[in-house]
């Protein structure tokens, strides 16, 4: 995920949690939704940041922390990894032999739970 990336699926999230739509984002940055869309699929400026930072009422450090919270142990081929990031759980898998990196780390228990072999 580049930073603009993270940029998009923290302010999704945030809305998501508040109810709102980018509709209602637009409306308490006091812009219209087609700039912020705009805003949002390209490279959002400075003042636009710290606009939608203030509207949802959070800092605008975390609206560029990854989205995706790891944390746990993995076991690979006997090994115990203790996974704190992505980076680490990605590393654990490479370290392995035979297992590609073809996996998608999901976001929320809902995107996984069915899979689980328990």
């Amino acid at each position: 995920m580049d930073a603009r990336d993270i940029l998009v699926a923290n302010v999704d999230r945030l809305c998501h949690e508040k109810g709102w739509k980018h509709f209602h984002l637009a409306r308490k940055m006091g812009v219209k939704p087609e700039s912020l869309s705009r805003s949002l699929n390209g490279l959002p400026r400075i003042d636009t940041i710290e606009k939608i930072a203030k509207a949802l009422d959070v800092s605008i450090k975390s609206l560029f922390e990854d989205p995706v919270a790891i944390e746990g142990f993995v076991s690979v081929n006997g090994k115990l990894h203790r996974i704190n990031s992505r980076a680490e759980f990605e590393r654990a898998v490479k370290e392995a032999p035979g297992i590609t990196s073809d996996f998608t780390l999901t976001s929320t228990e809902d995107d996984y739970m069915g899979d689980l072999p328990f």
